[in-house]
């Protein structure tokens, strides 16, 4: 055992019973009798040596006098049975889900610190790469012209895990919902559980890094092309290009450890190397993705906070303040027909919220996202009193980040 833990300040009071049981229980531990009503015995899934089991003891219940003591016992017999980090063993046990760990070895990371810049953009790029994956299990697609709304909603939910020592490593708590039961076939055995969203998402991003290594292999990049569907979008190139380069001709380790609830594909890979090579194929995959870039149909609400006709235009200008999917606000233009500019006027008069539903589709050459067709136009009457009192605060100076116009 390691005998510099008890020098760290582990939450070890944290763990409770359930903690534990629950995730020896979900690797394959049996519980045996054991003529101690304070403790119970667990049995290692498959023998250590010929007919030899690993046995581990746990504390029965928390009022226990020694009960940290005996849970760090237990913690450091799990480490040692694994072959895992005693940290990496204590994140799963207190919180379930998938842990996964991006270690960048540099000259300057070897203390476990990064340049301040490189974290902020190594944690951005590992943000967005998530998000992409995300956005991928909702829908299939090449590339992506936007975030989708869930997909942000269910990486705000992972956590990030401290570093160690020897390179620099954003450990990403993945946070898992347990099922709280499990099917039973005719034959009243188990059926496999159907991964949720947040499993597949990680599978996802094994798969695409596996395609990038293919692509090492054979000189090029259609093994990330080809395989899209169920690995990297172009986004997640550009993402994983980014975390890439802050490796500064460095490797790249990404790797995983998986909640067994769930039955990982025979073809998955959890450890995984990305050589500084891979950042030429990524790049290419990503352009050869984006191709012509997807059209999508989005609604937006918000407040009118400028006016602006010019008599030799026929469209009519409005500035829009909006939400965004991350919750930001962002000033938009809109490009209005007679009608819907008149309407436009009523709602900025009386501080009322409108809708825009329309088709979005993005240039690349200059960044801006134009709805080309204008499905819908609602004037609605309840107020959002937060993004009201920032647009009546907005400048008419103010500069939009996208421009978007009518073609009715």
């Amino acid at each position: 055992m390691n005998e510099n833990l008890s020098q760290k300040n582990y939450p070890i009071e944290q763990v409770s019973v359930s903690n534990l049981k629950n995730y020896l229980t979900d690797r394959g531990w049996n519980q045996e009798h054991f003529g101690r009503e304070e403790v119970l015995k667990f049995k290692s899934p498959q023998p250590i040596q010929g007919q030899e089991y690993f046995e581990i003891l746990i504390p029965s219940k928390k009022e226990l006098v020694d009960y940290e003591r005996i849970v760090k016992i237990a913690l450091e017999s799990i480490s040692f049975f694994e072959k895992r980090n005693f940290e990496d063993v204590l994140t799963q046990v207190l919180s379930f889900g998938d842990l996964l760990k991006f270690r960048i070895s540099t000259p300057t990371t070897k203390m476990g610190n990064i340049p301040i810049t490189d974290g902020i953009g190594l944690y951005q790029s590992i943000n967005d790469f998530l998000i992409y994956s995300a956005c991928a299990e909702l829908s299939p697609q090449k590339s992506f012209p936007r975030k989708y709304k869930e997909a942000v909603s269910l990486i705000k939910s992972y956590q990030i895990g401290q570093s160690q020592y020897g390179s620099y490593i954003a450990n990403v708590q993945c946070r898992l919902q347990r099922p709280k039961t499990r099917d039973l076939d005719l034959e009243m055995n188990s059926i496999p559980l159907e991964p949720p969203m947040g499993r597949k998402t990680i599978v996802r991003i094994l798969n695409g890094l596996e395609n990038v290594n293919e692509s090492i292999q054979e000189e090029s990049s259609e093994p990330i092309v080809n395989h899209y569907p169920e690995g990297l979008n172009a986004n997640m190139c550009d993402a994983l290009a980014d975390i890439i380069e802050i490796g500064l001709g460095n490797a790249i380790n990404i790797s995983a450890n998986l909640e067994p609830i769930w039955t990982v594909p025979d073809n998955i890979h959890t450890n995984i190397t990305l050589q500084p090579s891979s950042k030429g194929y990524l790049i290419e995959a990503s352009e050869i993705l984006k191709g012509e870039n997807p059209e999508e149909r989005i609604t937006l609400k918000g407040y009118v906070f400028q006016l602006k006709r010019i008599p030799t235009e026929e469209d009519n200008t409005i500035k829009m303040l909006i939400f965004d999917e991350e919750g930001e606000t962002k000033p938009v233009d809109v490009k209005l027909n007679d009608e819907s500019y008149r309407l436009a006027i009523d709602a900025h008069r009386d501080s009322h919220q409108i809708q825009i539903t329309g088709i979005l589709k993005k240039l690349e050459e200059n960044g801006i996202s134009i709805i080309q067709r204008i499905w819908n136009y609602q004037m609605k009457y309840n107020e959002c009193n937060s993004l009201l009192l920032e647009a009546k605060k907005m400048s008419k100076n103010l500069q939009s980040s996208i421009v978007y116009s009518n073609t009715i």
